[in-house]
């Protein structure tokens, strides 16, 4: 049984502690040989051990990404600002070394292309760290809806969970979450590249088809401190024969009893999700005007406490013995997810309905 060596490179994103777990879970699997920041951030180093979670997955700082690139690594994550996703993913991908990019897949398609033709000129994998691939209530929404149980998919609605963003101003002060590129519009920083993504990955997934045009919007309600981001959007993704509501927020409060999705509007019902519910409902008693009955159909899922699978165990379980990806980690899936996301960041900035850049030309 091979175990192959893990180096992560940045420690700019806080998701660099949940994939630091889940390869750790794996010991049979991999080693952890280290962590190495680059060059232009090595302010990160400071700012990780004060500003994230602690953790017990004990990782040796390199000073030198490329020294830690050379140490006979099988797979490089990388946990940079999303700007730099692309610079290193085409020299990880160029060295044929096995490629985890934390979400999203890159700033813009430009960028995204850039790195799958580096893909596609490698001998490694590439798949793009999505987390919520592995909840089980996503997984039953996606299910139910290709069973045709509410019959043509007409609209899918998301929006982000109750969030102020990855930091509370209470605990740190202005001046030093200014320093972070969570907070940078040029290095990915701002809700969009945060939580928008997350819709447009479940919309195309849902739907099963490619965005062709997108109407975007965005604003700062809550975050004046960081003029140079954005705490709210909004994208309303036309798919041709079905279309996806997204909001991607970082001044999303509480709303009690409204689910932030995956909701998905058929010809004949309604299947109603949330990451945190241990149920999703289907509903095909469609009366007008009158509110909405039991739900027809009740499927258990066990909550977010029941995932049972990981991108590190799905790679691995890959190289190994030829498992497929999970489409929604896939290379060719977040090439699809690029299309619908950077249309709508395009929309934001022009104002305007803007098409797609189709993803698998030049």
């Amino acid at each position: 049984m091979k175990k192959y060596r893990v180096a992560y490179i940045g420690m700019g994103h806080i998701h660099l502690i949940n994939l630091s777990h889940d390869f750790s879970r794996h010991p049979d699997m991999y080693e952890l040989v280290g962590v190495a920041e680059i060059p232009s951030q090595m302010h990160n180093r400071e700012m990780h051990t004060k500003l994230n979670k602690p953790t017990d997955v004990e990782l040796e700082i390199w000073d030198d990404y490329k020294e830690l690139l050379a140490a006979d690594i099988d797979i490089a994550v990388i946990c940079t600002d999303i700007k730099d996703h692309v610079e290193i993913a085409e020299e990880t991908l160029g060295m044929n070394i096995h490629t985890v990019i934390e979400k999203p897949m890159a700033c813009n398609m430009a960028d995204a292309k850039r790195i799958y033709k580096a893909y596609k000129n490698s001998t490694a994998e590439l798949i793009v760290n999505w987390p919520i691939a592995w909840f089980p209530a996503y997984n039953k929404v996606k299910e139910l809806a290709d069973s045709g149980i509410v019959g043509d998919i007409l609209r899918v609605q998301y929006r982000s969970p109750c969030t102020i963003g990855p930091y509370k101003f209470s605990e740190h002060p202005i001046e030093e979450l200014e320093k972070l590129w969570w907070y940078k519009h040029d290095r990915g920083g701002g809700s969009i590249c945060d939580y928008a993504g997350y819709g447009c990955v479940l919309t195309t997934w849902i739907t099963g088809k490619t965005a062709k045009r997108v109407s975007g919007m965005k604003k700062n309600f809550t975050m004046k401190a960081f003029p140079d981001i954005e705490d709210y959007s909004v994208f309303s993704i036309d798919f041709g024969d079905s279309v996806g509501l997204i909001e991607g927020s970082w001044s999303t409060m509480s709303n009690g009893e409204i689910k932030t999705g995956p909701i998905v509007y058929g010809s004949k019902g309604v299947i109603v999700a949330d990451r945190f519910d241990p149920e999703v409902k289907v509903y095909t008693d469609i009366i007008p005007y009158v509110p909405s009955p039991p739900a027809n159909q009740v499927f258990p899922t066990g909550g977010p406490l029941e995932i049972k699978d990981d991108a590190a165990a799905n790679l691995y379980n890959h190289l190994e013995n030829g498992t497929p990806i999970n489409e929604m980690i896939s290379a060719d899936f977040n090439m699809k997810v690029m299309a619908a996301f950077d249309a709508g960041i395009r929309s934001c900035e022009s104002g305007m309905i803007e098409n797609i850049i189709e993803p698998f030309e030049d």
